[in-house]
């Protein structure tokens, strides 16, 4: 998870469940999803309909990381045109984007070169019609169908190299195992914050497969 923007005010229920999150006790939320296959760290999870709210950002991992969790942190934190405060849940969801559009007008540009998507997932209490209204032009609400995915879990301090190391390594388990086709590309998500202890944190490469 990127690091927290100091000028952002953290509800108070938001900054207590970050005390047992240093010791990788994670009272937030996450997805609901049945396992369908096991094979070590890499697992087959069917995952239901999910709510995201999505920002799309050009420049470096380490920038537009930075930057994107500010904005989304900031949309359910309050900043929102219904002034609604969220409940924080995980994983944030981040994906490698090489042809970048800016998003803050409906004015259609070019692509912009190298940025991130980062995706938080909504409380399941809300849909589209119920979720707050982003004041965030560059923030996006939509829902993503059920889908089957192949998962690679790992701990430690995340980091783009790590992200390259493990996504190729989920790819040769997929190559190896014939049941599974790849579709579209590969999301990093992250459970922890900064504080966790590094062994401690959870990290996981997702990448949404059919077969079967």
């Amino acid at each position: 998870m990127a690091a927290e923007n100091s000028s952002l005010t953290v509800p108070f229920s938001e900054k207590l469940k970050g005390i047992p999150g240093i010791f990788g006790i994670r009272l937030s939320g996450g997805p609901a999803y049945d396992v369908l296959t096991s094979d070590g760290e890499v697992e087959i999870r069917s995952y239901r309909p999910l709510l995201l709210a999505s920002i799309t950002i050009n420049g470096s991992f380490d920038q537009a990381r930075k930057e994107a969790f500010a904005a989304l942190s900031s949309y359910i934190f309050g900043k929102n045109k219904d002034k609604k405060n969220l409940k924080m849940t995980t994983p944030v969801l981040q994906e490698e984007n090489s042809d970048v559009l800016e998003m803050t007008s409906p004015v259609i540009h070019e692509p912009t070169g190298l940025g991130w998507t980062m995706s938080f997932v909504l409380p399941v209490e809300y849909n589209l019609a119920t979720a707050p209204t982003p004041k965030d032009r560059r923030i996006h609400l939509y829902n993503q169908p059920a889908r089957v995915l192949a998962v690679l879990r790992y701990s430690g301090v995340n980091t783009q190299e790590k992200i390259k190391k493990h996504s190729a390594e989920l790819m040769r388990w997929l190559s190896k195992n014939h049941l599974y086709d790849p579709i579209g590309e590969i999301q990093s998500a992250e459970y922890d914050g900064p504080s966790t202890i590094p062994f401690l944190r959870k990290n996981e490469v997702l990448i949404e497969v059919n077969g079967l």
